[in-house]
């Protein structure tokens, strides 16, 4: 049944040590997020600039080898295709470390972007300098600069090329023309061009990258933990159903055994008590099994109520009924107004409702203090208040013991019995049947569980 937070609530969460252990928790360590982000925008990017080098290296290689190109330059084939092919095996290399995720570090980063270049100018060198056609290379190590090294990184890199390309376009063609300055300012332009653009964009899309997959692992993270939060009230579970179910089957046994063994030299006093406590530990079974059994109705959506004229008078007799062998009948002070009789709801669910409001004041009242049940009008509702004179509730607690399996105490070494469900399913009852629930508990001492249903006009 439920319970309040004066007996079980948590006063603090609980410490590693006294959380249950389960072999199905699998333990392992949070992922240090910022450098599986770094890592997997360095894998992106590498992944990338991969890619472009493969396509580069194809238009590379179909170009050089073009059937019928005819230039001065035609007898550098063989050169070109040796360079190629050179750059394939590195490439070749470089793309399967990246299978078997070995990302390059800050060193061979920098090895890479300089053999790209090498290869780039050797290239253009071979294939005629201002005029080669394979200076399109440049902008492709200019746009993998920026993406491994920001926007810094690829203007240095621009810078580079430029210097370069001006060398080996002097080199080949041994003078400057004016047409070849015009067609080297127009380039150097646009490689620096490129560059910002391509840093901006790079730096853009990175930090989005970066953004998506902090979100995905904050996610991942939440429902992680959400998992060990299920599977700890699961083992928590666990234990308080073998020790609630354990309680009333050891008293069970006891009394046939002992039944059994005497016989019919067990004294007849004697006999009336061990029925009355089998008949006793038999109800908190049936409660405890009823219970769990709504719960799971609940959870699964299978449960259906049907909504008919309820008299609360029978239901209040009927659940008094259950209790005559855990308290006298007299404990429970029950005023129904005449007006207040009749109600809109379920009568078994409802019934259900009031038990565990019931079973719950027994828990934690003084031995023979009154329970009150009080059943006023409320304009078109009926206001349902079941009183207990137990320590009272404090204000920041009153939702919480509403909670499914709320206990403040190992469930091996609580002392008050349930398996702490009974306000949470009095709860999603009475919601169901239209209804409202909530604790008064404006006066000193005790506590009052209201329940507010439509009434019968």
């Amino acid at each position: 049944m439920g319970q309040q937070v004066v007996g079980e609530a948590l006063s603090h969460p609980p410490t590693t040590a006294d959380a249950p252990r389960d072999v199905n928790v699998v333990s392992r360590p949070r992922p240090d997020l910022p450098t599986t982000v770094e890592r997997d925008r360095r894998a992106g990017i590498e992944r990338i600039i991969e890619l472009g080098r493969w396509i580069v290296l194809v238009f590379a290689a179909v170009s050089a080898n073009f059937p019928g190109r005819s230039t001065q330059y035609s007898q550098y084939t063989g050169p070109v295709d040796l360079i190629l092919g050179a750059w394939a095996l590195f490439n070749l290399v470089a793309t399967l470390s990246l299978l078997v995720n070995r990302l390059p570090g800050r060193r061979a980063q920098y090895m890479m972007s300089a053999i790209d270049i090498l290869v780039a100018t050797a290239i253009v060198y071979l294939t005629g300098g201002f005029a080669s056609d394979f200076s399109i290379t440049f902008y492709v190590v200019v746009i993998a600069s920026s993406l491994r090294y920001g926007l810094s990184g690829s203007l240095l890199c621009a810078a580079i090329i430029s210097v370069l390309y001006f060398i080996v376009g002097i080199m080949v063609e041994g003078t400057l023309t004016s047409e070849s300055l015009d067609g080297y300012v127009s380039r150097l332009f646009l490689y620096f061009v490129v560059a910002l653009v391509s840093g901006l964009l790079a730096r853009e899309l990175v930090s989005a990258r970066a953004r998506q997959m902090t979100h995905t692992f904050e996610l991942e993270h939440v429902a992680f933990a959400e998992l060990r939060e299920v599977d700890r009230v699961k083992s928590e579970f666990m234990m308080l159903a073998s020790h609630e179910l354990r309680t009333p089957l050891t008293k069970i046994k006891a009394w046939l055994m002992l039944m059994q063994e005497v016989g019919d030299r067990l004294p007849p006093e004697a006999r009336d008590e061990g029925l009355i406590e089998l008949r006793t530990e038999a109800e908190h079974l049936t409660r405890l099994t009823d219970n769990l059994l709504c719960i799971a109705q609940l959870e699964s959506g299978e449960i259906h109520l049907k909504t008919t004229t309820v008299e609360l008078d029978a239901v209040m007799h009927e659940v008094v009924s259950r209790f005559v062998e855990v308290a006298d009948r007299q404990r429970f002070v029950c005023t129904i107004a005449p007006d207040a009789n009749r109600v809109l709801g379920d009568h078994e669910r409802l019934t259900l409702v009031i038990a565990c409001l019931i079973d719950n004041a027994l828990k934690f009242s003084p031995d023979n203090e009154p329970i009150g049940i009080d059943a006023a009008r409320d304009g078109d509702r009926v206001r349902i208040a079941v009183s207990d004179r137990g320590r009272r509730i404090p204000d920041g607690q009153i939702e919480r013991v509403f909670a499914s399996f709320y206990q403040v105490e190992s469930p091996l070494v609580r002392q008050r019995g349930g398996f702490g469900v009974g306000l949470y399913l009095a709860r999603q009852l009475v919601e169901r049947m239209g209804g409202r629930i909530g604790i008064d508990n404006s006066k000193s001492r005790g506590n009052t569980f209201v329940v507010s249903l439509p009434g019968h006009l």
